[in-house]
């Protein structure tokens, strides 16, 4: 498995630990509305409409993020692909230098950060970290990553030495049309395609899904499976709704994460971290293709609503230190 690694550690005497609000820490039942067809809105100003749901049934799912627990001695950080990632290690490495300056190769705790796909590590005998992770819009985050594998950015050359010439050479409509091809004759009918010209589709729900068979046979299970390993996660934010994130982080965890939306804003100030990783040559496809785009990412819009009203229920409660 392919992994990028960081650690950062903290002497415990300089972590002021804050526990999370009671109603966080607790069993709360959200029921959430799974579905199938997706209704679009055009696209407005570059960025992704909002996107409604047409409902099929009703699933119970239970809402209990992580509690930071000290004895579990690291915090992972998964990172998704084309999704602030780089903005958020940026970030958390100037804060660290910053505000959290005495660093200690024996002294817990630490946060790793890689691309992980998710493990259940208690069946290994090992105590289960504290996740915590950023998702982005799915049709914004695959037409970056189309973009991304071809051209690259300022920092990272393109990568497209696994992908065929012939794969290169399409442009995002023709790759749409041909997925929508497959998805039309997939078995059962409109069974999900994971991966086409080079990129990954259902990238966010398969890294949170994890390892299982099923999480790459099975797309309803993959999804619900997604949902479930939440519950392993302190925090899990939106890319859209960064500052946000960093508010929720330097609420639970001021210990580690103090400072952070501070160090984050100076930084769009300058225009420092988001404009170094912006990808090369990017463009949006027009309507038509977006909203095809959207009916193949069904199942993605449907953790991706289900992590954002998680997120916003954590974010109130946060605020208000209910």
């Amino acid at each position: 498995m392919y992994m990028s690694l960081f650690v950062f550690r903290a002497k415990t005497t300089n972590i002021s630990y804050q526990p999370p609000p009671k109603n966080i820490r607790g069993s709360t039942t959200l029921a959430y509305t799974t579905c199938t067809n997706i209704d679009q809105q055009p696209l407005i100003g570059g960025h992704s409409p909002t996107t409604h749901l047409r409902p099929i049934h009703k699933i119970s799912y239970q809402f209990q993020p992580a509690a930071f627990d000290p004895k579990s001695r690291w915090i992972l950080y998964n990172r998704m692909t084309k999704s602030g990632s780089r903005t958020f290690v940026s970030t958390l490495l100037k804060t660290m230098n910053k505000y959290h300056n005495n660093i200690s190769h024996q002294d817990v705790p630490f946060i790793v950060i890689g691309h992980h796909l998710h493990v259940n590590y208690t069946k290994y005998g090992l105590r289960q970290p504290m996740g915590l992770g950023l998702i982005r819009d799915p049709v914004e985050r695959f037409i970056s990553e189309f973009y991304y594998q071809r051209y690259g950015d300022k920092h990272t050359p393109a990568n497209f030495k696994n992908m065929s010439m012939d794969i290169y050479n399409r442009t995002i409509e023709e790759c749409v049309d041909m997925a929508t091809h497959q998805r039309k004759r997939a078995t059962p009918p409109g069974a999900g395609i994971a991966h086409f010209c080079g990129c990954q589709l259902n990238h966010e729900i398969h890294r949170f899904c994890g390892y299982e068979k099923r999480c790459t046979q099975d797309p309803d299970f993959a999804l619900h499976q997604a949902k479930v390993n939440l519950n392993e996660y302190i925090a899990v934010g939106l890319t859209e709704e960064l500052p946000e994130f960093f508010k929720v982080l330097e609420k639970l965890l001021p210990g580690l994460f103090k400072g952070l939306l501070g160090v984050y804003n100076e930084s769009r100030a300058g225009q420092n971290n988001t404009r170094d990783t912006k990808t090369f040559l990017k463009r949006y496809p027009s309507n038509k293709y977006l909203a095809k785009l959207r009916a193949l990412a069904f199942r993605e819009y449907d953790f991706y609503y289900f992590v954002r009203e998680r997120f916003h229920y954590q974010q109130k409660q946060v605020t208000l230190g209910l």
